[in-house]
């Protein structure tokens, strides 16, 4: 009975906290978007009328304007923006 207990009372604090992870603070910059640190990909999570119908071209100049993490920046492409969430002209 004790060990049903126990056993019990661990599951429900495993699957409390599940609910408490995030994968980062949640800060974007002024675009509406942040650098993911491991490999400077830059991910919008809700774009900002800033880039909203400019090009690709033209919105990672924003970025490297706007955004303050230098590393990244520095080598930025097209190819290094997830564009999945922004409406930008071809």
């Amino acid at each position: 009975m004790k060990k049903l207990v126990g056993t019990l009372a661990v599951s429900i604090l495993l699957f409390a906290n599940m609910g408490d992870a995030s994968a980062h603070s949640g800060g974007t910059d002024r675009l509406g978007g942040h650098f993911r640190t491991k490999d400077c990909v830059y991910m919008f999570h809700h774009p900002t009328s800033a880039v909203t119908g400019k090009t690709q071209g033209t919105i990672v100049q924003l970025i490297t304007k706007y955004n303050s993490n230098k590393k990244c920046t520095r080598s930025l492409t097209t190819k290094k923006v997830m564009w999945n969430t922004v409406k930008y002209k071809k």
